[in-house]
């Protein structure tokens, strides 16, 4: 028999989402300075309970079953202090997130490349990290400026994303 029976509880592509998201967010704690029962525990159960939820059957358990890993990683990236290397596994623990959900427990092969969902994230998350060391700290008017900067360039890279995806549109003779 080639691989896991169909009767897993818990599929193995799940597992090793969960896992960097796991290893991610528990990172991001014991850099972030939070003492490491809490760094380690909160990640861990929340994706625990996270993949349970996503192993159970019903149209809803795989959309939101991510909702406990979220809150898990979220709680730790709120107790963490802030610095440039938190904020860094902050984002990479996010895009872990997003390649988990694209992850789907009922389908035995993947449908579509994930990676096209995470170019925007990814990129936004790119864009802040940089606005963070290339701006000056301390001013609140930065600050908004650098979120004005990201927002805006997310805005453009979806714009001409979906502009090269859409299919071409023939022309009206007059």
């Amino acid at each position: 028999m080639n691989g896991p029976p169909r009767s897993a509880i818990v599929d193995p592509r799940s597992l090793r989402a969960a896992a960097a998201v796991a290893f991610l967010s528990a990172l991001l704690g014991v850099v972030g300075g939070v003492s490491l029962p809490v760094a380690v525990g909160i990640p861990l159960g929340g994706v625990a309970i996270a993949l349970v939820v996503r192993s159970r059957p019903g149209p809803v358990a795989p959309e939101y079953g991510l909702l406990p890993a979220l809150a898990g990683t979220g709680a730790v990236a709120a107790l963490a202090t802030p610095s440039l290397l938190v904020g860094a596994l902050a984002g990479a623990a996010g895009l872990a997130l997003l390649l988990w959900n694209a992850e789907s427990p009922r389908d035995l092969v993947r449908g579509s490349d994930p990676f096209p969902g995470l170019l925007v994230p990814g990129l936004c998350l790119a864009v802040a990290l940089l606005a963070a060391v290339a701006l000056p700290a301390g001013r609140a008017a930065v600050g908004a400026a650098g979120v004005t900067l990201v927002v805006a360039f997310a805005i453009v890279v979806w714009a001409l994303g979906e502009a090269w995806r859409d299919p071409e549109v023939p022309a009206k003779a007059i």
